[in-house]
């Protein structure tokens, strides 16, 4: 049986990649630092999710494995070494973590004539298996030459809900029926093959994560800001406005028009992709989102090429509306959190240099910008209630 390896065994990586890389037929190789978790997997061998759509019947996934990072390295570069796949799900900034150990893993294929392994980090990022590739081969484990002779490195767009969940007296994962898995087509060895089953082999992946950060991305955070000013505590709280959902969904929308002028989107595709991928699955009953945990980190949610300003960044090059997507960055700079480093810089700034100054350094907007003025004017009106 082909072997797949897959690092991260939390809840997207047992729920999500490792699930489909089940139904495709892969033996799966979970390698994890979380002893506990690793422990389990190798003695059960197996696994149970809970599908949510589906009055939480249960989904088994069996003929799994599992190997320790920390004390168990060689066994995880071993199994690198006969994969046909290997995958992540660890988070983006963990990448560099868990390079070395994959460098190696390949170093080990070079002279082996083996066919090309197929490497894919599947991480909330912009281009993640490229982050993956330049930090394995930061570790100097590798040469690009041999990364090349040995695999092959397609990045990916990911999303999907997933949820601890306990049901039918056992534990498990809660997953949804909605997923993104897109996958650059023209970097598989063979176009016309299909490493993952149930994925979407895409020729512009660019367009599939910019319809993911500007639109789900961004109506998450902008949920997130309008319900804190409203006194809200989740997300879910804040879709169940009316008034207020109906603010979110019209900045997704303004989102929406530019990705179609951009891209070609049709506008019915995004109206579907909007209620399907976000409204609905925001809303799954049990699913708890804070306003502070959503929110948290702004300076990076409020960037020129982010999920708020970069829309809106695009309509106005285009010449469409986007003052939603502009009042809910007015929003984002009323964000309090005193133990999130980057709410504190940020009231600060507002505090010492005035509105104007602070939404032009944060947004990388000239000062004297039409932006600027219009999320100043607007954050001076949410102040004053």
């Amino acid at each position: 049986m082909a072997l797949a390896v897959h690092f991260g065994a939390g809840k997207i990586g047992r729920g999500f990649i490792a699930n489909l890389l089940h139904q495709t037929g892969y033996h799966v190789v979970f390698a994890d630092v979380v002893q506990e978790t690793i422990d389990k997997l190798k003695k059960e061998q197996q696994y149970t999710l809970f599908l949510i759509d589906h009055n939480y019947d249960e989904q088994l996934i069996d003929d799994v494995d599992a190997y320790s990072t920390i004390n168990e390295a060689d066994k995880v570069v071993d199994a690198i070494q006969e994969a046909e796949v290997v995958t992540t799900s660890v988070m983006a900034t963990n990448l560099d973590k868990v390079a070395p150990l994959i460098a190696k893993g390949l170093k080990r294929r070079v002279g082996s004539h083996k066919p090309k392994i197929t490497v894919m980090a599947c991480e909330n990022a912009m281009m993640g298996t490229n982050i993956l590739v330049k930090a394995m081969l930061a570790t100097g484990e590798i040469t690009t030459d041999e990364l090349n002779e040995v695999g092959v490195y397609p990045n990916t767009a990911v999303d999907r809900v997933v949820f601890d969940g306990h049901h039918h007296g056992k534990d498990g994962i809660e997953i949804g029926d909605a997923y993104e898995l897109a996958i650059e087509k023209n970097k598989l060895a063979d176009t016309n093959t299909q490493p993952i089953k149930n994925a979407e082999y895409v020729e512009n992946l660019e367009m599939y994560l910019q319809r993911k950060i500007y639109m789900i991305n961004c109506g998450h955070a902008i949920s997130a800001y309008l319900g804190q000013a409203n006194g809200y505590k989740t997300v879910q709280e804040v879709l169940k406005d009316p008034q207020l959902l109906e603010q979110v969904k019209t900045a997704m929308m303004e989102s929406a028009g530019a990705l179609e002028k951009k891209y070609g989107f049709e506008h019915t595709t995004l109206v579907t992709y909007m209620n399907k991928m976000f409204v609905k699955r925001m809303t799954t009953p049990g699913l708890s989102d804070p306003v502070e945990r959503v929110g948290r980190e702004p300076i990076r949610k409020l960037a020129a090429n982010d999920r708020i300003i970069g829309p809106a960044l695009q309509c106005e090059a285009y010449k469409l509306a986007n003052d939603h997507l502009l009042h809910g960055a007015a929003y984002g700079f009323h964000f309090q959190n005193p133990d999130d480093q980057q709410a504190v810089e940020i009231q600060t700034s507002i505090e010492q240099n005035g509105i104007k100054k602070t939404v032009a350094k944060y947004t990388q907007q000239p000062v004297d910008s039409r932006i600027v003025a219009v999320i100043s004017d607007d954050y001076e009106q949410i102040s004053k209630g």
